[in-house]
């Protein structure tokens, strides 16, 4: 037996359950639910109720009709039992009528045939369907029923013979009266009277029945309307409830989109309760807040990268333009000073030759110095010390321009560029990695000047030879009979567009990172040497920053060819 504090909670058990199974349904089998159960209530209460008035409809029919066949037995006995009386009073006038008698006679003996067949069918009937009381007063009155009738058998038999002549008529009205005043009349007179207030009795079965049937209409009717307003009402119940655990989702998951978008906190979370469409959605917005977070969080650790790389870049082109600008003025010190200088030896060897000239025999410590300095030699390798200098100080001054060139990072307006001028600063300035042993081979075409900003055109460049470089000295360290090579070509597409392509034959990039090669922090480079923002940066200033195109081309073994598209300078 259940404890009486257990079922206290039953309710709320099969509440939580149902409550349960309910959230793991999908909102389309939710509303399928809600329909079906309401269909099946109305076409389930609407079945019982025809069902259940068929069924009483049926047991009031057949009490009607038992009702109906008692009355029409017990009117139909009384009818002959009044037939009966009435012949047996009414055939007095008929006794000197011998044909009209017989035929008299003969008529009521058929009306006892008819009331001894009816009171036996009444009586069955009584028994059949248990009416007692009728069944007790037939009973009672059987054996009187039975007499009567053979004593008026008799009696008609007697009357039959006495009429064969007039004088035989009183005797024969004589036998009628002493009939009429025997026990068995007066019994049999009884007998119709009692019937006369059983016949009461069996009208209000007639009208039990019948109210029985008219209520079973109603019953069947009361069902069936109730059914429908009992699925009506789930219906809208369910309808409600489907209505609010659909909405209140969908208002919570706003609520917290809203709240999100407005505070910038993505640590907010939609609780997910169902496992329908709703829930499914939640959980996608939730998937979708993550992600949200965590790409700002990539975000922001990129722009604070690109932020140092910036800085850095910002202060070693400040560092360089100053360490360019105080080697430029020695530099332009010593170049400026290099005219004078080839000057005054030019004037000492003439000076020199003069005395020679003018002494062909000069005093022999003279001669001796000479020998001793090697004068010959210093005659002869002066100008080319000189002139070697000369070139030093020019190549100097170059690369000078070139790293001036580079520190303008920071440019704030766009300019007029010659690309080839920019890529040979670069390569000016890389020149200490090619010396070892790559073989640059530049081909340049006939190209317009583009719009840009120099010091960045300048990084992209630089970005793309030093990885260039890397990869070839990669490949160098594989194989040593390997012989590197970088090709530059530059040509005009258009009258709008030209084409900077630099390739290397190095060892290309695998299929499953070209996809990934502009990624920010992407990088295949070994740790601290690759930061994964060159490519990154450099696709950005020549996309975004001068609205150009940067593409590539790899294949494994064979190399890599990057091309920088870039618009050409207008007016």
């Amino acid at each position: 037996m259940i404890p009486l504090s257990e079922l206290k909670h039953l309710p709320e058990h099969y509440y939580n359950l149902v409550k349960r199974v309910f959230h793991q349904l999908s909102i389309r089998q939710k509303i399928i639910l809600g329909y079906g159960l309401s269909l099946g209530v109305a076409v389930l209460g609407t079945t019982a109720g025809l069902l259940i008035g068929r069924n009483h409809y049926q047991q009031a029919r057949y009490h009607m009709i038992m009702a109906d066949e008692e009355s029409h037995l017990f009117s139909t006995l009384q009818g002959e039992l009044l037939e009966i009386q009435s012949y047996q009073q009414g055939i007095v006038p008929f006794l000197n009528q011998k044909p009209r008698l017989l035929q008299k006679t003969s008529e009521l003996k058929t009306n006892v045939a008819e009331a001894e067949k009816l009171f036996s069918q009444l009586e069955e009937f009584s028994r059949s369907t248990s009416q007692a009381d009728l069944l007790a007063l037939l009973k009672k009155y059987d054996g009187t029923v039975s007499l009567y009738f053979q004593q008026l058998r008799t009696l008609l038999d007697q009357i039959s013979s006495l009429v064969s002549s007039p004088q035989e008529v009183p005797k024969a009205q004589e036998l009628i009266l002493q009939f009429s005043r025997s026990t068995t009349a007066l019994d049999f007179y009884e007998f119709s009277q009692e019937l006369n207030k059983i016949a009461k009795t069996v009208r209000d079965h007639q009208e039990e029945a019948d109210q029985a049937q008219n209520q079973a209409s109603v019953l069947q009717a009361l069902i069936i309307i109730g059914s429908i307003l009992l699925s009506t009402a789930i219906a809208a119940t369910l309808a409600i409830y489907t209505s609010y655990i659909i909405v209140r989702p969908l208002q919570t998951l706003n609520f917290v989109a809203q709240k999100v978008t407005q505070e910038n906190n993505f640590d907010l979370r939609v609780s997910v309760t169902t496992k329908d469409e709703v829930g499914t959605l939640a959980d996608s917005l939730n998937q979708l807040i993550q992600q949200v977070k965590y790409l700002l969080k990539e975000q922001k650790a990129e722009a604070e990268a690109r932020l140092i790389q910036s800085e850095k870049l910002s202060s070693l082109g400040r560092m360089i333009a100053g360490i360019a600008h105080e080697i430029n003025n020695p530099i332009n010190f010593i170049y400026g000073n290099l005219s004078s200088a080839k000057t005054y030896i030019n004037d000492l060897f003439d000076l020199l030759h003069t005395y020679k000239v003018e002494f062909p025999d000069p005093n022999p410590a003279i001669e001796a110095k000479k020998e001793d300095i090697d004068f010959e030699f210093i005659a002869e390798d002066l100008p080319k010390l000189i002139n070697s200098i000369e070139f030093g100080a020019e190549r100097t001054r170059e690369i000078i321009r070139s790293l001036k060139d580079f520190s303008r990072l920071d440019n704030c307006e766009a300019q007029s560029v010659n690309l080839h001028a920019c890529i040979d600063s670069t390569l000016l300035i890389l020149q200490h990695r090619l010396k070892k042993g790559i073989q640059v081979i530049c081909n340049y075409g006939d190209i317009q000047s583009v719009r840009g900003y120099t010091g960045l055109l300048y990084q992209v460049f630089m970005n793309l030879l030093i990885n260039a470089i890397d990869a070839l000295e990669e490949k160098v360290a594989q194989d040593r009979q390997f012989v590197p090579v970088i090709t530059i070509n530059t040509e005009s597409m258009n009258s709008d567009w030209v084409v900077v392509r630099i390739a290397d034959n190095g060892p290309g990039i695998t299929i499953e990172n070209q996809d990934k090669i502009f990624d920010t922090f992407f990088t295949t480079k070994p740790r601290g040497i690759g930061t994964g923002l060159g490519l990154a940066i450099t696709h950005q200033i020549v996309v975004e920053k001068h609205g150009g195109q940067l593409t590539f081309n790899s294949a494994l073994n064979l190399g890599t060819e990057f091309r920088v598209i870039l618009p050409v300078a207008r007016g």
